[in-house]
């Protein structure tokens, strides 16, 4: 028998949120879980909840959890990818993509971190996705492109908004593809990954897309990057050693480190609010999971695909 709602979840999300709808959510037994692909995780604020998405279900939706894995409950109910979930500092509200509009634009949206009071913030055509709040919950960043069509030439570019979905600036432009953008602690820069030298590399830029500089100059792929929460490090995805692992550097690009060091594909490490432990997801056997790691590469767990 499923774990009930107002016995697993409800009493974290309530702390957090207040009174929560609970009609609307399905929680599963952490062992239970139905296989899964299961991604793009991001932390809450105060850390205690993991927001991520998974097709569980059979569609990919929103999910959350509590750090430890247990407790999971859906938020969304839609066709379609909603995906890539980010808390807002108070986190009372989530930021995430969804082409549910149309079914063909990927668009920007917002809603209560349990699910209700969904609101569309843009209408763009094309895939606008991977949303961040900013630390004082005025803006928000994402990427577009604009059309859905990956066969055709047109590029990534990062934007920025207001958080209502107002005044809406591309602030990259040219012949490169500029992703996955993360804001810095204080909320001066942007951190992206980009691949205008001709493969990706990790660069910063002012909010308003200038002062671009770029961190690293290596030979490798080196992608999704974010800052730590005291702005000392960062952490991205790197093919460096011919697979791609999890690897930590310093904020201006140096002492870098490999934290993982098994042949599975990882993508886009999160830091906990804390700075002890990071999150991220890992294709193996032909299912992607989210896995715990500390800060140091050390004590490495599964969230979703616990050991039986």
């Amino acid at each position: 028998m499923d774990l009930s709602w107002t016995s697993v979840l409800a009493p974290v999300l309530a702390i957090v949120l207040g009174a929560v709808r609970s009609a609307d959510l399905t929680v599963y037994r952490q062992s239970q879980a139905p296989a899964a692909n299961n991604m793009f995780p991001q932390w809450s604020h105060d850390g205690r909840l993991i927001a991520f998405t998974s097709d569980r279900d059979g569609d990919p939706e929103i999910y959350v959890m509590r750090a430890d894995g247990s407790g999971v409950g859906r938020v969304t109910h839609s066709p379609g990818r909603d995906a890539h979930p980010y808390f807002s500092r108070d986190d009372r509200r989530i930021v995430f993509q969804s082409p549910r509009a149309n079914g063909e634009d990927t668009n920007i949206y917002v809603m209560q971190a349990d699910g209700s009071g969904v609101v569309q913030l843009t209408r763009l055509k094309g895939f606008a996705g991977v949303p961040a709040f900013s630390p004082d919950n005025t803006l928000i960043a994402f990427q577009w492109r604009e059309t859905s069509n990956f066969d055709d030439d047109k590029k990534w570019r990062i934007c920025v908004m207001h958080a209502d979905g107002t005044d809406l600036q591309v602030i990259t432009s040219g012949e490169a593809n500029d992703q996955v953008p993360n804001w810095s602690p204080d909320g001066t820069r942007l951190i992206f990954y980009s691949d205008r030298t001709g493969r990706n590399q990790i660069y910063t830029m002012s909010i308003g897309g200038d002062d671009v500089r770029r961190l690293m100059n290596t030979l490798s792929d080196d992608t999704a990057a974010s800052w730590s929460p005291d702005g000392t490090k960062i952490v991205f995805t790197s093919d460096h050693n011919g697979t791609s692992d999890i690897y930590s550097a310093d904020a201006a690009g140096g002492h870098v480190r490999r934290l993982t060091f098994t042949g599975e594909t990882k993508r886009m490490a999160v830091w906990s609010p804390n700075g002890r432990r990071l999150a991220f997801a890992s294709e193996q056997g032909g299912r992607s999971d989210i896995y715990l790691v500390r800060a140091d590469g050390s004590g490495l767990v599964s969230l979703t695909h616990p050991a039986q």
